[in-house]
């Protein structure tokens, strides 16, 4: 049987679902329009990586606020920022 707490968080858990990808989607799309201005060996659709990858530290960090843990929401914006580096590292060695 469903009690009403299992429902409201089930709700909210779908709603936070749709509000994370949705703000991860956004910056993929925003991203797919920057990569016309990274150099040109990166124009393989990196832009489209690193506009989730942003997109996701502000979701990350939009987490953090929302739950007024401020060392949470910095800590895992700045984690998400510096694991960002490896972008062009795993391209070099990809290639």
């Amino acid at each position: 049987m469903l009690t009403d707490e299992f429902l409201k968080l089930f709700f909210d858990a779908v709603l936070f679902g749709i509000v994370d990808n949705g703000v991860m989607l956004i910056g993929a799309f925003f991203g797919l329009g920057l990569e016309k201005y990274l150099p040109g060996r990166f124009q393989v659709g990196l832009g489209a990586i690193i506009g989730a990858g942003l997109g996701n530290t502000v979701s990350d960090f939009m987490g953090g606020a929302v739950s007024l843990n401020w060392a949470l929401a910095f800590g895992t914006a700045l984690g998400c920022l510096i694991a960002l580096i490896l972008i062009p590292v795993i391209h070099v060695i990809k290639k």
